[in-house]
């Protein structure tokens, strides 16, 4: 029978239960899709804490997950390119469900699975490996010669970065704590700085022969911006993606104003900015990114539970034991 792990009130991680739910049918445009994984991010645990903005704390009960992966299992009108019985991976929006057997997503965010990749690996790309792609490729301008600082460069789109970022011909400058450096050297980083015991800027600074670097990935922000702007080149960028030390300080104004000269930008990037805005665009992007996958250019450390451990999962994501992806399986 359909299940799902779900959310009835907020707390720690004991707080999802394992609930029946029936099965949904697909509207116009949409695709049911049976999950055999669904992938575990932050979002999830900060829903379940009721720790999201105002206005953006979705209903409860709620059953978690963004993205996953499965077969198709009915289509709506007008989802034209899928068949039942297709193995697919997708990306929705919050409510989306991947923590149930069964999600509703509407076509433009599915994508056709070879056969040589499993579920499990699958649901671990579309968050993090959009992301990704979106601030290198869309974003940051990344091309080959350029080089790139990579902030928190073990993580899920840490990860990612790593392996497009290479794949790109681009110089790769990893930043991670002392006991992911291996880690971060195996994902293909040129050099790896640990941050608990090396002065990142200055490391970047020498590393770059005092030019800096192109572009920044920053999941962090907090006071980090200041930073990144020292560390920039001539014309170079720093997306900001995260708040891992909390919202931003200093100030914009004075630390802008310092590198006027340097033509640098400040971007931000919310991958469901780029999702609900240009759902054509993204959907091709998806392709390429799985396209990657396919390849082998991307190589997603993933640690699979069974669903039914789903707050296990929250437990170890929260406190930091993670390395790579952690995905839930319904097999």
């Amino acid at each position: 029978m359909p299940f799902a792990m779900e959310i009835t009130q907020t707390g720690k991680p004991d707080v999802l239960f394992k609930t029946n739910k029936a099965t949904p049918t697909p509207d116009a445009g949409e695709i049911l899709i049976r999950n055999s994984a669904g992938a575990v991010n932050f979002i999830d645990t900060i829903i379940r804490r009721g720790e999201m903005p105002e206005g953006m704390m979705p209903d409860l009960p709620h059953v978690p997950g963004v993205e996953g992966a499965g077969v198709v299992e009915a289509l709506g009108e007008g989802a034209e390119g899928f068949f039942v019985g297709d193995r697919v991976a997708w990306m929705g929006p919050i409510g989306a469900g991947g923590y149930g057997t069964h999600s509703l997503i509407a076509a433009p965010y599915v994508t056709r699975l070879a056969d040589t990749v499993d579920f499990e690996t699958a649901a671990a790309i579309p968050v993090n490996g959009m992301t990704a792609y979106q601030m290198l490729v869309n974003l940051g301008g990344a091309a080959a010669g350029k080089s790139v600082l990579v902030h928190a460069a073990a993580g899920g789109v840490g990860t990612m970065a790593l392996h497009v970022a290479k794949h790109l011909g681009m110089t790769v400058i990893a930043s991670t704590s002392t006991a992911k450096v291996v880690y971060a050297k195996d994902q293909g980083a040129d050099h790896v700085i640990d941050y608990r015991t090396e002065d990142v800027t200055a490391r970047v600074m020498d590393l770059t022969e005092g030019r800096g670097v192109d572009l920044t990935l920053n999941p962090i922000w907090g006071d980090t911006l200041k930073s990144d702007l020292d560390v920039l080149a001539p014309l170079g960028t720093t997306v900001l993606f995260g708040f891992l030390a909390g919202p931003p300080t200093g100030s914009f104004a004075e630390d802008l104003a310092k590198h006027f000269q340097k033509s640098v930008s400040v971007r931000v990037s919310d991958i469901y900015t780029y999702f609900i805005n240009r759902p054509d665009q993204f959907g091709a992007d998806m392709a390429t990114v799985f396209d990657l996958l396919e390849r082998g250019v991307l190589r997603p450390k993933v640690t699979s539970l069974p669903i039914i451990q789903a707050a296990e999962a929250h437990r170890r994501l929260e406190a930091g034991e993670t390395t790579g992806k952690l995905v839930l399986s319904f097999d």
